[in-house]
């Protein structure tokens, strides 16, 4: 038998402790991390509004399902699941006429299971509701690990997911896009070896963890190269921006340009990045600029604060 040596104790965090706020924090990292989401799921979730007033209430997330274009909504709640957020999702269902209705919370009743069962149980074929349980692993004082649970849905007959092993048209465009950025990367630099996948970005190591290069399709017709520092625990993020910011002259001389240097105020993470005109949709002569346009930024980033980051002086 292997030695494992000291077996640690695996805690659920509660995740109003990792996400302070609702609206800043987790509905920010539940788009963030959509395609989480969407391999839990086995759908093709595209985020398209965050916060949007319907009847002076505020809908978290809204998408599209891009497989079968039905649209989506998406409540979060902290904690364990009440009729206040059963209502809202029903309202808010209505009056986006959603096709896949997801309600995210820490720990579901049995009550609200049924409900969500029930109402799958009613409704058409193309109306399904999922309950979705959030939870937050940690051992000791590691990172947290979050993971999406399928606390009840739809049955398997009525599920209308995207056959295992195939991809969305548009999500094989994105694919196709990164896997173009990576062949002009390893051109000029054979470290950039990770994986692309069927997603609208495509995320890189710089030496440690919580820090994130990344590349990625935003909204608004953007495209963005940042730094995206997250390490689950607000006050160290805020410590490592502060510490990279005091180098801004440095790094922005080495990397050529000025950098947008976003604390996120309110919100957990913080991110340096720089962003560009361009989206998916663009043709192909478009797209081959970006590629141009980011690639010697990634490699640039990459240099420059790999060193600096491995360096910061952290709490944990």
């Amino acid at each position: 038998m292997a030695n494992v040596g000291k077996l640690k104790k695996l805690t659920v965090t509660e995740i109003r402790k990792i996400w302070p706020h609702e609206e800043k924090d987790l509905s920010v990292w539940v788009s963030d991390n959509i395609d989480v989401l969407n391999e839990v799921l086995n759908l093709q979730i595209e985020i398209i509004s965050k916060e949007e007033y319907i009847h002076n209430c505020r809908l978290d997330l809204a998408g599209t399902e891009n497989y079968t274009q039905s649209p989506v909504i998406i409540e979060n709640q902290f904690g364990i699941s009440n009729h206040d957020h059963l209502g809202k999702l029903i309202t808010y269902s209505a009056a986006k006429e959603a096709g896949i209705i997801i309600w995210i919370a820490n720990e579901f009743q049995i009550v609200h299971k049924e409900a969500v069962e029930w109402l799958n149980s009613i409704t058409p074929q193309d109306l399904t509701f999922y309950a979705i349980e959030l939870e937050v692993f940690q051992i000791e004082s590691s990172p947290p690990a979050p993971n999406f649970r399928i606390a009840a849905g739809p049955p398997p007959s009525k599920r209308r997911s995207l056959p295992p092993g195939e991809i969305t048209p548009r999500y094989k465009s994105y694919m196709e896009f990164f896997e173009k950025l990576k062949k002009n990367l390893l051109k000029k630099d054979s470290s950039f070896t990770r994986n692309v996948s069927p997603s609208s970005y495509w995320s890189l190591g710089v030496g440690r963890s919580g820090f994130s290069l990344v590349a990625s399709f935003i909204l608004g017709d953007k495209f963005k190269v940042e730094i995206y520092i997250d390490t689950g625990i607000e006050e160290v993020n805020k410590s490592a921006f502060e510490q990279l910011k005091e180098k801004r002259l440095e790094i922005e001389e080495n990397i050529g340009q000025e950098l947008i240097w976003d604390e996120i105020p309110g919100k957990r993470a913080c991110r340096v990045y720089v962003a560009t005109t361009g989206s998916i949709e663009n043709n192909y002569a478009e797209l081959q600029l970006i590629i141009e346009w980011a690639a010697p930024l990634l490699i640039k980033f990459r240099k420059v604060f790999t060193p600096l980051i491995k360096n910061l002086e952290l709490e944990f």
